[in-house]
């Protein structure tokens, strides 16, 4: 298991390293397969020995070797973050079919975390692909559900609950902030994830999310980053509570809490 583990977290530090082309090209509705990867200060073609994950950036001092423009310590952090996320979707779902779903699901959370953190949006594209992920992984049995019939009914009311939920919640904030509330990004984005955690999931989705997010805009409202009524990306904290509710078992227990 050793070997597999090392494999898997190997792998996550490639597609961290493909992550960040898709953060920096996406929003700029660039294409994430041509050109290659380049310094985006000269336009210098990486080298494939300068382009190994967490080792380049470390190699290099952090510094494109022809320019010696300064390289975003984002590039080591989203590999790393990648590979750990990876690493610990091995551990929950060992050797699995559902492991492959779920590494992609994860992938996908934190380009978007990190797109809509750097540029304040979350582009449909990667929302329907977490949601083109939902679905078919209910024929694998990514989605709870003891038979197809029931994993795709409860991916489809993941869907609805999701979306449902937080366009009610964003509607009213508008209504009392005068202001949009939520953006129609995290919306989509809640509903996509609904698709593949199922309907149970999205509650406990919505208070982590909603409890960290408070934090940390406290935390930035004390320190002066922002102002009161400024706003902040509610994408990332969606993204990591749903990260953080694939490992929290007994899903349909804490939903009946709320129903019963």
């Amino acid at each position: 298991m050793i070997i597999f583990y090392s494999l898997i977290i190997i792998f996550g530090l490639i597609l961290g390293s493909f992550a960040n082309v898709c953060i920096s090209r996406i929003p700029k509705e660039e294409s994430i397969i041509s050109p290659l990867s380049h310094c985006p200060k000269c336009g210098e073609p990486i080298k494939w020995f300068d382009n190994i994950p967490v080792v380049s950036f470390i190699v290099l001092r952090a510094k494109c070797r022809k320019c010696r423009e300064r390289i975003s310590i984002q590039y080591p952090l989203i590999e790393l973050t990648t590979g750990i996320a990876f690493f610990l979707a091995a551990l929950r779902f060992k050797i699995d079919i559902a492991l492959l779903f779920y590494m992609f699901f994860i992938l996908l959370l934190i380009i978007i975390s990190a797109v809509d953190f750097y540029y304040m949006v979350i582009p449909d594209s990667l929302s329907l692909a977490i949601l083109s992920i939902g679905i078919i992984g209910c024929f694998f049995g990514v989605c709870p559900g003891a038979s197809l019939k029931s994993r795709l009914i409860n991916s489809l009311l993941g869907v609805i609950t999701g979306g449902g939920t937080l366009y009610v919640l964003g509607f009213i904030g508008s209504k009392l902030m005068n202001k949009e509330a939520i953006g129609g990004g995290d919306i989509k984005l809640l509903a996509a994830i609904g698709a593949v955690l199922g309907w149970s999931k999205i509650f406990p989705v919505l208070l982590i999310a909603s409890f960290v997010g408070s934090i940390f805009g406290i935390i930035l409202i004390i320190s002066k980053k922002i102002e009161r009524k400024g706003y902040i990306p509610f994408g990332p904290f969606i993204a990591l509570s749903a990260f953080i509710n694939i490992f929290i078992p007994n899903t349909m227990g804490f939903a009946k809490f709320f129903i019963r």
